[in-house]
C-alpha cells in the first residue's frame, strides 16, 4: 500500500476490508451481495468513498435513518440490524447483524486478529491522551505508527481505530477509556494488547464507580489482558502501583520521577517549562536527555512512561529521539496562544481533581512578570463528592500566585467560597453561572500583558471564553 504519512508516520489510505471477512467477523449476512470496503464510519455526513456506514442507535437518534444519506455520500455498504426494512430505491449492499454496536466491536476484534502489528494499549484516569501522543511519536521513530485519533477511546472509537489500521505498521498505540464498570474488559477483548501503559489513577468518573479503588480495578483490566510475553509500564510511585503490579501475568516495567527504589526507568527533570528530562535505564545503565516541549512535572512522567515502553519494545535511543521530534499535540492541551500582548494557555479539553492540581502547579511555576489570571470551570462526573473536590480546589486556588480568578459553573461556587475563606481577596475572584455569562464578564477583567490559564471539564466549553478574550485583544 502506498500513501502519504502524517506526523506519526501513519498511513492515510484506508485498508481494504473484504466483505466475506466482515460477515464472518460480525456473524452477519449480506443482503444485496458482499461488498469490499475501504473505511468505516458511523457518520453518514463524512463517508469515505467506498466505505462502510455503521447505523448505530443512540439515545436520541437512530443511525438507520441516515443510510440513504450515507449512500448518497459514497458509501459502498451499510451495517444494519437484521430486521431493518430496506427503503425503496436503495440498492446499497447491507450487512445485516443482530445489533450494530456489538457487531462493530466484533468486526474490530476480527480485524485485530488479522493484523500482525504490535499494539500498545494506554489507559488511566489522567494523562492517557498525552501519553498516547508521546508514545505514538516515540514509536514512529522506528517505523509507521497508527494512534487513536483524538480521544476515540470508547466502544465506538476504539473499534473504528482498529478497522482503520493498515498492514505493515511498526506499532499501533491505542487509548482505552472507561466511565462505567465493565467497559474496560469489553474494550480489552477487542484490543488484545501486546503491552500496556497505565498512567495516573484518580477520582475521575467516580460517580459511576463509587471509590478510587474501584477505578483502579477497572483500569487494571488492561494489564490483566496483556499476555505473559508482553509488558506493562506503570508509575512506580502511583498510589495504586502495588495493586496494579499484582494484576500482571506479564513483565511489569516501573518508571519513577527521581532516583531511588527499584524502578526500571528513572527521570530527572532538567526543565519543567520545556519538558526536558534525563532518563536513566537501569538494565543497561545508559542515560539520555530527551524533551517533549510539554510543561509540568506530570508531563515529564508521561514522557518517561512513553520512552520506557519504546525502549522495552526494542527501540534504540536514536529512534526514540527521532520520533519525539515529530510530536504534535491535539488542541486544548496546554495550547499556548498570544494575541496583542495577552498570552493564553488553553488546557480546557478536560479536567478532574488530579489534572486541575497538575495544571495549577505547572502554571504557578512559570517564570513570568505578567499578571496571572486563572479561568476555572466545573469538574464534571464527580457525583456526591463534587462539593468536596471543588472545595479542595478552592483551597489550592487560595494558596496560588494568581492575581485574578474567574470561576465558571454552578459547582465552582464552592471554589469561590473556599478560596475566599482561605484568604484570597474576594474582590479578585469572580463567579459566573455559565460559560455565556463568563464570556461577557471576562471582557472587563483582562488587561494587556496578562498570562491566562483556562481549565475545565469538556462539557463546560471553556474555549468559548478564551475566544472572546483573544478576539477582544486582536480588536483592541
Amino acid at each position: 500500500m502506498t500513501a502519504a504519512a502524517d506526523e506519526h508516520g501513519q498511513q492515510r489510505e484506508w485498508p481494504l476490508l473484504r466483505g466475506e471477512d466482515l460477515a464472518v467477523w460480525t456473524g452477519g449476512f449480506w443482503d444485496g451481495g458482499a461488498a469490499d470496503v475501504r473505511g468505516v464510519t458511523q457518520d453518514g455526513r463524512r463517508m469515505p468513498a467506498g466505505g462502510l456506514y455503521v447505523a448505530l442507535k443512540g439515545e436520541t437518534q437512530d443511525g438507520h435513518a441516515y443510510v440513504e444519506q450515507a449512500w448518497q455520500n459514497g458509501a459502498a455498504a451499510a451495517l444494519v440490524r437484521a430486521d431493518w426494512p430496506r427503503p425503496p430505491g436503495i440498492a446499497l449492499p447491507l450487512l445485516r447483524v443482530a445489533e450494530t454496536r456489538s457487531a462493530l466491536g466484533l468486526a474490530a476484534a476480527g480485524r485485530r486478529r488479522a493484523l500482525h502489528t504490535f499494539l500498545l494499549g494506554i489507559t488511566g484516569s489522567v494523562g492517557k491522551t498525552t501519553t498516547k501522543e508521546l508514545a505514538a511519536a516515540v514509536f514512529s521513530g522506528a517505523g509507521p505508527t497508527r494512534a487513536t485519533p483524538g480521544n476515540w477511546n470508547n466502544d465506538i472509537g476504539l473499534p473504528l481505530t482498529l478497522l482503520a489500521m493498515p498492514e505493515g505498521l511498526r506499532a499501533g498505540v491505542i487509548e482505552a477509556g472507561t466511565n462505567h464498570p465493565g467497559e474496560m474488559a469489553h474494550l480489552c477483548r477487542i484490543l488484545k494488547p501486546d503491552a500496556a501503559i497505565v498512567t495516573a489513577v484518580g477520582p475521575v468518573h467516580i460517580e459511576h464507580f463509587g471509590s478510587e479503588e474501584a477505578i483502579a480495578r477497572e483500569k487494571s483490566e488492561l494489564i490483566r489482558s496483556v499476555p505473559e510475553q508482553g509488558f506493562a509500564v506503570i508509575d512506580a510511585d502511583g498510589a495504586h502501583a502495588p495493586f496494579l503490579r499484582a494484576q500482571a501475568a506479564c513483565r511489569v516495567v516501573a518508571a519513577r520521577l527521581g532516583e531511588g527504589g527499584d524502578a526500571d526507568y528513572t527521570a530527572h527533570p532538567l526543565s519543567l517549562d520545556n519538558g526536558v528530562v534525563t532518563i536513566r535505564e537501569r538494565e543497561s545503565g545508559e542515560s539520555r536527555t530527551l524533551g517533549s516541549g510539554l510543561a509540568g512535572r506530570h508531563n515529564a512522567l508521561n514522557l518517561l512512561l512513553a520512552v520506557a515502553a519504546g525502549r522495552t519494545a526494542g527501540l534504540s535511543w536514536k529512534e526514540v529521539a527521532q520520533g519525539l521530534e515529530r510530536l504534535t499535540m491535539p488542541p486544548m492541551r496546554w495550547q499556548r496562544t498570544e494575541a496583542a500582548g495577552v498570552v493564553s494557555i488553553n488546557d480546557a479539553y478536560n479536567a478532574n481533581p488530579v489534572s486541575m492540581r497538575c495544571a495549577l502547579e505547572t502554571f504557578a511555576r512559570i517564570e513570568t512578570q505578567a499578571r496571572r489570571v486563572v479561568v476555572l470551570g466545573d469538574m464534571r462526573e464527580l457525583g456526591a463528592d463534587s462539593e468536596r473536590f471543588h472545595r479542595d480546589l478552592g483551597r489550592l486556588v487560595a494558596a496560588g500566585p494568581w492575581r485574578v480568578v474567574v470561576a465558571v459553573g454552578a459547582d465552582s461556587r464552592w471554589v469561590v467560597e473556599e478560596a475566599v475563606a482561605g484568604g484570597f481577596p474576594a474582590s479578585a475572584i469572580h463567579h459566573f453561572g455559565d460559560t455565556a455569562a463568563a464570556a461577557q464578564g471576562i471582557r472587563a477583567l483582562v488587561r494587556p500583558g496578562d498570562l491566562l490559564l483556562f481549565k475545565a471539564s469538556r462539557g463546560m466549553a471553556l474555549e468559548r471564553v478564551e475566544e472572546v478574550v483573544l478576539r477582544e485583544r486582536q480588536l483592541a
